[in-house]
């Protein structure tokens, strides 16, 4: 089952990934492609969990390892593990590669040009251009594109801790909903917690509010998946 749930969730990124270049505007690196992918890593591990579960459900084996006295829990930890292992592979590369873009976790209104004269050649900080004496638009450095987009202090580490945990607590939540069939209260809660950390994102990238605080909203329905396999028999 943790094989299996972690195929089906590197599958999903891996078509996310794919959707998203060939809908983008065409030559941008493939770090930046990832970095727009990695922010549904969570969705995609819940994914690969239920792929991993739903058949064990559908064959009535959930009954069978309830008789033999297993937990909820012990049930379903194999899925939850297999997709949280590809949501803690994509924190590491969001939090440690610095060709992975996260700009993508901090979206704000930009201007849609802003040429600057700096360093004997025109350069546009919001598209990532530099053209120089020759006349022909070559990509801004990495760092500097960085820097343009908004990425706020911490906003690198706070992307990465909240896919990583975001990526344990939705395939926790998904599973449990599969193994008790308790539905709306998990929605409830996913839905909230992704409103709520896609504000905050918005709110550090607008410098507004603190980029760790992003995490929080992630870290809270871990929390409430803790306590529901906690109160199940």
């Amino acid at each position: 089952m943790l094989v299996r749930a972690a195929g089906a969730s590197a599958f999903a990124l891996a078509l996310v990934w794919l959707v998203t270049a060939a809908t983008d505007e065409g030559g941008i690196s493939w770090g930046e492609r990832a970095g727009r992918a990695l922010p549904l890593t969570p969705v995609c591990a819940a994914i690969g969990a239920w792929l991993a579960l739903a058949p064990v459900r559908a064959r009535g084996e959930l009954l069978a390892l309830a008789a033999l006295g297993r937990s909820r829990a012990q049930v379903a930890a194999a899925a939850v593990a297999g997709g949280a292992l590809v949501a803690i592979v994509a924190a590491l590369a969001i939090g440690f590669a610095p060709n992975v873009d996260a700009a993508a976790f901090f979206p704000r209104a930009a201007h849609a040009s802003t040429w600057v004269w700096q360093n004997g050649s025109f350069a546009d900080l919001t598209q990532g251009l530099l053209v120089d004496a020759g006349g022909a638009p070559l990509p801004l450095a990495s760092k500097a594109w960085t820097v343009a987009a908004g990425i706020p202090n911490h906003g690198r580490a706070a992307a990465a801790v909240a896919t990583a945990v975001a990526g344990l607590a939705l395939p926790l939540i998904l599973a449990h909903s599969l193994v008790a069939g308790y539905r709306v209260p998990a929605l409830l809660a996913s839905g909230a917690a992704a409103a709520a950390s896609i504000v905050l994102f918005q709110a550090s990238a607008a410098g507004h509010a603190p980029a760790l605080l992003g995490a929080a909203p992630p870290a809270m329905l871990l929390a409430f998946a803790a306590e529901r396999y906690r109160r199940s028999p």
